[in-house]
């Protein structure tokens, strides 16, 4: 098989399905298919994937008779995503964004209509983002133009893209001139016949606006990844020499990406997040395309192809996308989850870490107790496992206080035992009317509560399931765990794992 011919197959294997016929049933990331619904019709599609992967996942209402809603769920038959209207009335498309997968499983993802609704739809399975922005097949070398480079950069005569670079130390830029340039996106591009007689490092630029102002991400053939930000010409580390078990050293193949949303950066290694990091300086959209450096020692040829590449951008509202569902993970961890789905900008930093405490009251009211009262926080997101226990008969429950600032001015998010539950804000002897609703009442089980505060606007979530959001301006107190009684009844509130991160700069 000559190297055209094995060029052509290997992207045929590589390149994530487009789209599928409408009785496929079989998911890839980066599928797009078109169906349609009958009244009270239910369709399952099937998408095995790795743990780690980052998708977004649409279904898009081509009819207007269409509420379309659906459901992601493991193969153990946990309910993971779900959504139904991400942004009414502006649209009653489903969506879920930027979703990093749990585990590696067999997921079945079902699609309805809400009620009696039935038409046609278009469902988007993509990398990153829920907008497909570009992805490049043709890899034409007219498409993509040198931006910067130390040494002789060439391109081969082949319709796709391969690239020959020669020097010592020496580095370049190509970028992709029909990719839009964006601040918030997905960009992956998919490496085949990387080849160099000593070391090479090769990646991917992004934010590039000038050869002295953009980041980069190179990994080396050692195995080893390193994030990188250009100022001024000057090359700052935003994450060291690092390696991951996913990474293969000396693959010849492999595709390389970056989610990057505000100061968020992931590192995405064939379709797995293998690493996040931060960058802190304010940074405009710029190009995107490809960064390499030949052997500083030895120098030589590096050359390489580029099967594919690709471009998804989110959705942008004049609100953020509120996901229907946030699963709970470690405090470092939802800080990354929190910035990439949009929730929070920048640098989530742990303040607050509580592994247990207990609350107790007998009196009607609310009981509260300070957690490191030293301390007060306008805008941060916090966590929490909370259980009841009630030993008379009565409507008791649990809850968590911010932005304290003495006994009748504090904010307060709440649950009873009868189901009551939601957020209110205190202010003389009362509390205004917020967030409230009701579920089944309480047994002896342990329930998650989070809270993502911002100076416009209170998110609440219970149990992992969002339960709705509060205007908010900008107020700064302290924090606290409370009993929260609506009657005389002995009440008992166990806190675990309460974490909080904070975005106060």
């Amino acid at each position: 098989m000559n190297w055209l011919a094995r060029l052509v197959l290997c992207f045929a294997l590589l390149s994530p399905a487009i789209a599928l016929r409408a009785d496929d049933s079989a998911l890839a990331i980066g599928s797009i298919v078109e169906n349609d619904l009958r009244a009270g019709e239910t369709r399952s599609y099937t998408l095995t994937a790795l743990a780690l992967t980052i998708v977004s996942i649409r279904v898009e209402a081509l009819d207007e008779q269409l509420d379309p809603q659906f459901e992601l769920i493991d193969a153990s038959g946990e309910l993971l995503a779900a959504n139904d209207d991400f942004a009414y009335p502006a649209t009653l498309d489903a969506l879920v964004q930027a979703f990093v997968l749990p585990k590696t499983s067999a997921y079945t993802l079902t699609i309805s209509g809400v009620g009696e609704s039935a038409g046609a739809y278009r469902l988007h399975v993509l990398p990153g983002f829920d907008i497909l922005a570009r992805r490049d097949l043709a890899m034409s070398s007219q498409d993509w133009q040198v931006a910067h480079s130390d040494a002789p950069v060439s391109f081969g005569a082949s319709s796709l893209l391969s690239v020959d670079m020669t020097g010592f130390g020496a580095s370049a830029v190509i970028v992709g001139r029909r990719f839009p340039a964006r601040r918030d996106f997905y960009f992956e591009v998919a490496f085949d016949f990387v080849s160099a007689v000593n070391n090479w490092q090769l990646g991917l630029a992004f934010r590039f606006q000038s050869p002295e102002n953009y980041q980069r991400l190179l990994l080396s053939k050692a195995g080893y990844w390193r994030l990188e930000r250009v100022t001024g010409g000057v090359v700052e580390p935003l994450d060291d020499w690092a390696t991951h078990p996913a990474i293969v050293p000396g693959a010849t193949d492999f595709r390389l990406g970056v989610l990057v949303a505000g100061q968020h950066i992931d590192v995405v290694y064939d379709g797995q997040v293998i690493d996040s990091a931060w960058d802190a300086q304010a940074t405009e959209a710029g190009e995107v395309g490809i960064a390499m450096m030949t052997d500083e020692t030895f120098g030589g040829l590096l050359s390489f192809a580029v099967l594919e590449a690709q471009m998804t951008v989110p959705t942008r509202l004049a609100e953020p996308v509120i996901p229907q569902r946030l699963l709970t993970r470690p405090a470092y961890l939802m800080a990354h989850d929190l910035a990439r789905q949009q929730l929070a900008e920048g640098f989530g930093e742990i303040k607050v870490s509580l592994a247990d405490s207990v609350v107790h009251s007998n009196r009607a009211g609310v009981t509260r107790v300070p957690i490191a009262s030293e301390l007060a926080f306008a805008q941060f997101a916090l966590g929490a496992r909370v259980k009841l226990e009630k030993r008379l008969a009565g409507n008791g429950g649990c809850g968590i206080v911010f932005h304290f600032n003495n006994a009748e001015y504090y904010t307060l998010a709440y649950v009873t035992a009868d189901g009551d539950f939601g957020v209110s804000r205190r202010e003389g002897a009362g509390f205004d009317p917020g967030i409230y609703g009701q579920r089944e009442p309480l047994t002896d089980s342990t329930l998650q509560l989070l809270l993502i505060v911002s100076d416009e606007v209170i998110h609440f979530y219970l149990d992992e399931v969002y339960a709705g959001s509060l205007p908010s301006q900008p107020r700064i107190g302290s924090l606290g765990s409370a009993v929260v009684n609506y009657e005389a009844v002995e009440s008992a509130c166990q806190f675990a794992d309460l974490w909080l991160l904070s975005y106060d700069e």
